[in-house]
């Protein structure tokens, strides 16, 4: 598709800069092939030229078949996901270029008819947008009002990966979403196209899955509108194995940084070679590390860490607030101030709510102690039991670790 000054352009892919998203789309290469023989790029003359010609992302195979699309809104770009998936001859995997893995998928998922990332039920997104297109558009798939009545809410599947062996669905899906872009093509400019995508996609693939009474297979159960549960670079690997830094979590400097920093530590030649292929390919432009070297090196002695631990080691591992930190008090309330690591502006919180776990760390404190204690107060396991909030409390001390270096391991 055309190049564009949208922030969601192919280019930019939605990134705080244009260079995390060449830097997601080989780390998401990579991640994958450490598992999959093949791993192959579908796109347009352009793209190969850049991606492959250019760049060498490490592709097994590229395949141009998107050129035929070049005409249409460059800001729709979910279509040539669409298009890739009707092309399909065999049981396939799509992965999109912002998802990486750590362990490969189940097979009991990846051979079945229809399987998806994630069920969404009444996802804030869809809600706006869709009655935007109910009011504005000239035509509409009876699938998606159909779904719409009998579900009593909006349902959509995420595709941060997606695949199966219903050929015939997916070829479906790509003769619907044609129809819904040119039947209304003189109308996109009076809506959300980005939002647009999400429903062409996702919202209307799970329409017609559920009219065709195709099964839908999901990766994750759960999921909860804020994406929690998969923008979690700092549970991995010993929690997590999948992450998906959708649409948000691009604009966010921890989750830049830490994409930076695994390509740059799991793969440091594919680094190398991209950052330099980079610099010939856009002269005008800075590919340098965003990040102090001495905050990489701790992130690597974290990666090596995590490497040889378990979530019970964390989970018996003695923390405390880092001596960085500063705990203010103020009449009645108390503050935690600190810098963050990733650019070292000055950060003041209020300690309330889940921030005040912190205080606990005042001394040396293995999570299992504080769990103990924890599980005592009735109010922590009013939603959830206890061993949902032994991982809450991984993920809670993780994150401060890791991500912002309130707390440090006592050796």
């Amino acid at each position: 598709m055309n190049q564009s000054d949208d922030p969601n352009s192919r280019y930019k892919g939605g990134w705080l800069k244009q260079k995390y998203s060449f830097f997601s789309q080989t780390l998401s290469c990579l991640s994958f092939k450490q598992f999959y023989p093949e791993v192959e790029l579908f796109t347009d003359t352009q793209g190969k030229d850049l991606l492959i010609d250019q760049l060498k992302l490490p592709y097994t195979k590229v395949h141009v078949t998107l050129d035929e699309i070049n005409s249409y809104n460059p800001k729709l770009w979910a279509l040539g996901k669409v298009i890739t998936y009707a092309q399909q001859k065999e049981p396939f995997l799509h992965a999109d270029t912002d998802v990486y893995i750590w362990q490969k998928l189940e097979p009991e998922l990846t051979s079945s008819e229809l399987f998806t990332q994630n069920l969404e039920v009444n996802f804030p997104a869809y809600q706006d947008a869709f009655n935007e297109i109910l009011k504005t558009f000239d035509w509409i798939p009876t699938e998606l009002i159909n779904s719409l009545y009998q579900n009593q809410n909006i349902q959509a599947f995420n595709a941060g990966i997606i695949g199966g062996n219903n050929y015939s669905f997916f070829q479906l899906l790509k003769d619907k979403v044609f129809d819904f872009i040119h039947k209304n093509e003189h109308l996109l400019h009076t809506i959300d196209i980005g939002i647009f995508n999400t429903i062409f996609e996702q919202q209307l693939g799970y329409a017609i899955a559920q009219k065709k009474n195709i099964p839908i297979s999901y990766y994750l159960d759960n999921v909860d509108s804020d994406f929690s549960q998969v923008i979690n670079f700092h549970t991995v690997p010993f929690s997590s194995s999948y992450v998906h830094c959708i649409g948000y979590a691009k604009k966010s400097i921890f989750a830049c940084e830490q994409l930076e920093a695994r390509l740059k530590y799991h793969y440091p030649e594919y680094y190398n070679e991209l950052v330099n292929n980079l610099n010939i390919t856009f002269p005008e432009d800075e590919f340098d590390c965003d990040f102090s070297e001495e905050r990489m090196n701790n992130l690597f002695k974290i990666y090596d860490w995590l490497s040889t631990v378990s979530i019970n080691d964390i989970f018996e591992t003695k923390f405390c607030l880092s001596k960085n930190v500063e705990i203010i008090n103020e009449g009645d309330n108390n503050f935690l101030s600190y810098s963050l690591p990733q650019n070292g502006i000055l950060q003041k919180e209020e300690i309330k709510d889940w921030l005040a776990i912190l205080l606990y760390f005042e001394t040396p404190t293995t999570i299992k102690e504080l769990h103990t204690e924890l599980c005592q107060d009735e109010d922590f396991l009013k939603d959830m039991n206890s061993e949902e909030l032994k991982l809450k409390l991984v993920s809670f001390v993780m994150d401060k670790y890791m991500l912002l270096e309130i707390l440090e391991i006592k050796s």
